[in-house]
């Protein structure tokens, strides 16, 4: 019998199981067809209009009741007779139940499940549907049908996660339940943590059957393919070994290796206790690389299983798979001229700095994200120069779909375990549903080339040293961890490295994000979260250059999102007058901003930096967004320039907290919920190019006396480089230096170089204030070798912080001009003086995309923007909007004084 699959996606209903104080009567008694699965209950609600958006205004106040209650859900099955021979088996598959569901068959409980990261495969029998159901479904067979089907009422009831978890944590008062944050009961379950509510996100405890119901049937099955493959020194040969699991009695396994369609390899294999093992010798393999290295380029592995019958073999299943044949090391070696070990990545013997974000669930309700969403999310962070994500520990093992789209778009993945900022628990329970959680996961994501790093936790091994409590490092026994203050060390050190090393020992593990060192986020070894600047001591971004590590997984600076989004936090019948006085005060804008003092904190930013006025929603969102533009350029800025060549290799990579968001929200994301990019999505995406140059302001005895200036070369060849230094006053626009420093100079592949530094004082500059008057530009042209063009690129430097720096608003003139070119339409900036921040928007086009904005712009040149919509038109100048640091031009170009 060939398998074949019954999908359970349709005819379901839901009703809630328990009346709640607060919740209306139609959602509690009465059963609804809900949508197609996968859903989940609020999702259900929201489609029959039974609760208001809880992404609007403070609507996610008022549904706490949807996540105190049950809910039911139920179909009815039917099932060929076929399926129930004598030697064949029905085997239920339910990928995944968010979180305390309770599962029965006719009335009988096949099922009680308490991890929503866990998939289920429950055998049926023929006996099982022979139970009369009085709940609305026929279940009986005896039926007219009988002799080809029988039929039965399926139905799962969720349970109050936080109050079951509330019961764990009273079974246990052994353990020391401490968190960050969202509350103690999170730690007793394993649900998405960040339902419980997060700094970013709101607390909806939602329920329900989140990912795919099906039903299969068979007399044998693939019950799994592991693919690995090893590459010689040279790169230059390959082998692929894939070894198919096999449930049921089978003889023999095909395998065919497939490139670009094409199957390249064909081979058959006796199955052996239950394996059937291949190993294909692959002369010259096209590697997958990420995406700014090479191509992505994707394999895949397709296997036929097949049974004796009679004389001859029947085919019973097949199964195909996608990989990558890919070498990937993190390397930890001695460094020279600085104590401690690097941190860094080798994909194919190539060291890879990685610049990238990490990555939060793009939805509170991820079963409604879809795989072009994912596509489009990858996409964004490619587009930015972005080559690696980490996906945190606080969210999901995300869709087969998000790591499909960072597979063929070439983008390294960080994998987090599901802990996040607690002290769990590791009680024999807790263990059991980890084993079985982590080793699920890891099988079914083992293929994805893009993974490079599982990594055990987010935050968990800061939590002692923020509480000044002592935990001893050096005790490595499991069963001493185990009794210890921090019990869950057993699973970062012993069981999830375990589990990697079986399953896939190619790809490397990391007990935890940060980790390294005494106090478990040194600058001199492992990864370091750097939250000096925003959180805990709140130091300037300026200092981010003295607050490098080896490996930079977390950092980041809050900002509103972009208008239309931002529009989004208010119910349609607020009013303008809602946001007079202070933008930031407003009861809506607070709502969505989930740091309790987030706004707080946006404000002692701004007004350290810039004239920071909040009496207008666009000035607040342009200002929150320009500082922090501000703060993760010079975070990448500072932290590449320490990527300077082989046991030089200070810094190995930053992740910006974050890339996204999971609903309209200020947050730390340089992108929206909509995919709408801030101004940091561009300041990131300049910085980490291929080519880029640094300018940097060295002060001593209180005054700017030397100009450090350096260059980055990501590439794999040497660029030849020719590279100028101008300097104009701010208050007038007039060029005030120009001198070319090399001519035709090669810089070394993959790494930057200190190129040198100038006193100022010798530049012969004017010195009417300090130097805080002038603006420098570092320019590099060189012949762009992907096409061989001529390119150059421009780091501008301002005096900091930007409100010491005298910009004359009265004088500030942009002019805008939309042009058409086989390139598509630009927008054309020029000024007479220097700009900071110069933002351009489209009227009436909230989906417009650019591929640069928010640009420094100096005298005498014209920045082309070019535009990625549909909408615009040469002509259309008085559509454009424009904001910049101190000025604004508005529809019919009347410049008006913002700052």
């Amino acid at each position: 019998m060939l398998r074949k699959v019954i999908d359970l996606s349709s005819d379901w209903r839901y009703r809630s199981a328990l009346d709640s104080p607060g919740s209306p009567a139609t959602a509690t008694s009465i059963w609804r067809a809900c949508r197609s699965l996968p859903t989940e209950i609020h999702l259900d609600l929201l489609n029959d209009k039974l609760i208001p958006d809880p992404f609007v205004g403070k609507n996610e106040e008022a549904l706490q009741w949807v996540g105190e209650m049950k809910w039911e859900y139920e179909t009815s099955l039917s099932i060929p007779i076929e399926a129930f021979q004598s030697d064949a088996r029905a085997v239920l598959v339910m990928e995944g139940l968010d979180t305390f569901a309770t599962v029965t068959l006719n009335e009988k409980t096949i099922l009680e499940s308490a991890n929503a990261f866990i998939a289920h495969r429950l055998e049926l029998t023929r006996a099982m549907f022979d139970t009369a159901d009085d709940n609305g479904f026929q279940s009986s067979s005896n039926s007219d049908d009988a002799a080809s089907v029988v039929t039965g009422s399926l139905r799962i009831v969720f349970d109050n996660a936080e109050r079951r978890g509330l019961e764990i944590k009273e079974q246990h008062p052994e353990h020391d339940w401490f968190t960050f944050g969202s509350g103690t009961t999170r730690l007793a379950t394993r649900k998405p943590q960040y339902h419980y509510g997060w700094d970013w996100g709101p607390k909806l405890m939602t329920c329900g059957p989140w990912k795919p119901i099906y039903l299969e049937y068979f007399t044998s099955r693939i019950a799994d393919v592991a693919i690995s493959s090893s590459l010689s020194t040279d790169l230059q040969d390959a082998v692929v070994t894939v070894s198919v699991e096999v449930d049921g009695p089978a003889e023999q396994v095909a395998v065919d290796l497939l490139l670009h369609g094409n199957v390249i390899h064909h081979e058959v294999t006796t199955v052996r206790e239950k394996v059937g093992l291949v190993q294909i010798k692959v002369a010259g393999p096209e590697l997958w690389w990420p995406h700014n290295l090479g191509p992505a380029t994707m394999y895949s592995i397709r296997v036929f299983l097949s049974t004796a019958q009679a004389n001859d073999l029947l085919h019973v299943d097949q199964l195909e798979k996608s990989f990558g044949i890919r070498k990937i090391e993190l390397v930890q070696r001695k460094l020279e001229d600085q104590d401690g070990t690097s941190f860094f990545f080798k994909v194919n013997n190539i060291p890879v700095f990685a610049a990238g974000s990490c990555w939060i669930p793009a939805d509170s309700f991820v079963s409604r994200i879809s795989q072009r969403r994912y596509e489009e999310w990858i996409q964004l962070a490619r587009d930015c120069n972005q080559n690696m994500i980490r996906v945190w520990g606080g969210g999901v093992y995300e869709s087969p779909a998000f790591y499909d789209a960072c597979d063929q778009q070439g983008m390294l993945v960080w994998q987090d375990f599901m802990f996040a900022c607690g002290n769990f628990p590791a009680h024999p329970e807790f263990r059991a549903q980890i084993a079985v959680e982590a080793e699920q996961n890891v099988r079914r994501l083992r293929h994805h080339p893009s993974i490079v790093l599982w990594c055990g936790n987010n935050e968990d091994y800061v939590i002692y040293p923020l509480r000044r409590i002592q935990y001893d490092a050096t005790e490595t026994s499991p069963e001493a961890i185990l009794k210890s203050i921090f019990p869950a060390r057993y699973f970062y050190e012993h069981a999830l490295p375990n589990i990697c090393a079986d399953l896939t020992p190619d790809t490397p593990y990391w007990p935890g994000s940060p980790f390294g060192g005494d106090m478990v986020n040194s600058q001199l070894e492992g990864d370091i979260h750097q939250w000096h600047v925003w959180h805990l001591d709140m130091f300037p971004y300026q200092d981010y250059p003295r607050l490098s590590g080896r490996f930079v997984s977390e950092f980041g600076m809050q900002s509103l999102p972009c208008l239309e989004t931002t529009m989004e936090f208010f119910p349609a019948d607020a009013t303008s007058a809602t946001l007079e006085n202070n933008v930031l005060e407003n009861t809506f804008l607070n709502w969505h901003n989930k740091m309790p003092d987030g706004h707080d904190r946006i404000c002692h930013y701004g007004r350290a930096n810039i004239s920071f006025g909040a009496s207008s929603l666009a000035e607040v969102i342009y200002n929150t967004q320009l500082i922090q533009a501000e703060t993760v350029a010079t975070a990448y800025r500072s932290w590449r320039r320490l990527w300077q060549g082989p046991r030089k290799e200070y810094c190995g990579g930053a992740l910006v907290w974050q890339l996204n968001d999971c609903w309209p929200v200020t947050s730390w994301a340089i992108a929206d919920y909509y995919l709408r990019p801030k101004m940091a999505y561009w300041a990131m995406k300049r910085e980490c190019a291929a080519v880029t140059g640094g300018l940097s302001r060295i002060v001593k005895d209180g005054a700017e006396r030397t100009l450090e200036y350096w260059a980055a070369n990501m590439t794999q060849t040497g660029v030849t480089v020719d590279i100028t230094i101008r300097a104009w006053l701010v208050t007038t626009g007039e060029r005030i230096l120009e001198r070319k420093l090399h001519n035709r100079m090669s810089l070394a592949p993959n790494r930057s170089i200190d190129l040198g530094s100038l006193a100022i004082d010798d530049m012969n500059l004017p010195r009417t204030q300090q130097h805080r008057d002038i603006a420098f530009a570092l320019s590099l042209d060189f012949q762009d070798s992907s096409n061989d063009t001529p390119k150059s690129v421009q780091a501008i430097n301002f005096h900091e912080p930007l409100r010491e720096v005298p910009f004359p608003s009265d004088k500030t003139k942009v002019d805008l001009r939309i042009s058409q070119s086989a390139m598509g339409i630009s927008v054309q900036a020029k000024a007479a003086v220097p700009i900071k921040g110069l933002l351009i928007e489209v009227d009436g086009d909230s989906t417009a995309k650019w591929d640069d904005n928010g640009i420094d712009l100096m005298p005498g040149q014209v920045a082309e923007l070019r535009y990625l919509g549909q909408s615009l038109r040469p002509g259309q100048e008085d559509r454009l909007r424009a904001r910049w640091l101190g000025g604004y031009l508005d529809q019919s170009s009347d410049l008006r004084a913002s700052l």
